[in-house]
């Protein structure tokens, strides 16, 4: 077990219990919302800055613009207008496009994840796409193109079709498949979409990714966790120099001493507890993160607090709304967690072997309960229905 509370106690001079009831929105907080906090405190307190020659020197050109990116702002946006469980889906959906905002991930994948209904993440990717009219969310240039005709009011799905079908000899000028007429019709629809359409819903002025919370690299087999939380090490206080008769003076300064003291504290202990959760979570689904399984070993907020010493809800504050980087995409770190079911199996083992067997579909809740219990994982009828409507939900619009 790591023994997380003599560390907080030796290394950073506080208790735990004191660290906990001081730090609980602190734990909680995603990348850009523990940059904004640590930005304030700094401004709060006239003896700390942040050094930005400590900076590395991706964050630089972020900090100097005077307005966020697109995709910063679209964060904030939903996070203000979405309930909190539509808010998580929504980041991820963020976190799957790419830097000329595509979707990269199947909304299947989505709702996978995410254990949004496939509904849901369809309106989700409507709301998205109908920011400023941007489109941001499409799944690919078709999809774009489509898009913007739609909105223009001069969508002709015939056409479109038709010019989608036959772009290598559109722009081979090679028309010899068409009659006279519609090569004109046709020439004249791709003169419009080419006049009012972009090919892509961020331009290359205004590309940018959101940057996940931590990321999990490779060297040598094994995994190194970097939390990307670069402003708690540029934090830096300035003490200044007090005559020993100004006692109030002296007081105020030593109140600015403490202040930093304690916002260091706090930054420290999360990176050393989020690292270490990471850490663990890491090492057990190991085989998954490599591609080498399609399913998560058992490890749920449980496992991880009697491995950490730390409380269930401290660990649910510390996942809340955090994204990794990982061999297999930008993830929810709770995505990487699944549940123990029986024997040891974890849900997302029980639910890939359902999904192995031949015609599962169709197949009845007790054969399916019947053939697993042949492979040492026994659940109920009632069970294996859950799970089965659970994967169906899931490939309803494959």
């Amino acid at each position: 077990m790591i023994n997380l509370d003599t560390f907080v106690a030796n290394e950073l001079g506080i208790s735990l219990n004191n660290f906990i009831y001081n730090s609980i929105s602190v734990f909680k907080y995603d990348r850009r919302e523990l940059n904004d906090y640590i930005i304030n405190k700094c401004d709060e307190n006239p003896l700390v800055y942040i050094d930005e020659d400590k900076l590395p020197l991706s964050a630089i050109p972020s900090r100097s613009e005077d307005s966020p990116g697109i995709l910063s702002e679209l964060s904030t946006h939903f996070n203000c207008t979405l309930d909190d469980r539509r808010r998580e889906t929504m980041q991820f959906i963020l976190h799957s496009l790419s830097p000329s905002g595509f979707l990269e991930a199947h909304p299947n994948e989505v709702s996978g994840i995410s254990g949004a209904p496939p509904g849901e993440v369809d309106e989700l990717l409507e709301l998205l796409k109908a920011y400023e009219d941007k489109g941001i969310g499409c799944t690919d240039v078709c999809d774009f193109l489509a898009f913007q005709l739609k909105n223009q009011g001069i969508y002709d799905k015939g056409l479109f079709s038709l010019f989608m079908s036959n772009l290598e000899d559109i722009n081979r000028g090679n028309l010899d498949f068409l009659g006279e007429a519609a090569r004109n019709e046709l020439l004249g629809y791709v003169k419009l979409i080419t006049e009012s359409c972009t090919l892509s819903p961020i331009d290359g002025g205004e590309t940018e990714y959101l940057e996940p919370d931590a990321t999990i690299s490779i060297d040598r087999n094994t995994f190194n966790i970097t939390i990307n939380d670069y402003l708690s090490d540029c934090i830096t206080f300035e003490p200044f120099e007090v005559q020993p008769d100004d006692k109030d003076f002296k007081k105020k300064m030593e109140k600015y001493r403490q202040d930093y003291e304690e916002l260091s504290s706090i930054l420290n202990a999360r990176k050393m507890y989020l690292s270490s959760v990471l850490t663990i979570i890491a090492n057990t689904q190991k085989s998954f993160l490599l591609g080498e399984t399609d399913f998560l070993n058992p490890l749920d907020q449980n496992d991880l607090a009697d491995a950490t010493s730390l409380s269930p809800a401290t660990i649910s504050r510390l996942l809340a709304n955090k994204f990794i980087a990982t061999p297999k995409g930008s993830l929810p770190v709770k995505s990487l967690l699944s549940k123990k079911c029986c024997n040891g199996a974890s849900v997302s083992y029980a639910m890939h072997l359902i999904q192995s067997f031949s015609g599962f579909e169709k197949m009845p809740d007790s054969k399916i309960s019947s053939k697993l219990g042949e492979l040492g994982v026994n659940l109920s009828r009632r069970t294996v229905n859950k799970y089965k409507n659970q994967i169906l939900s899931q490939k309803l619009k494959d």
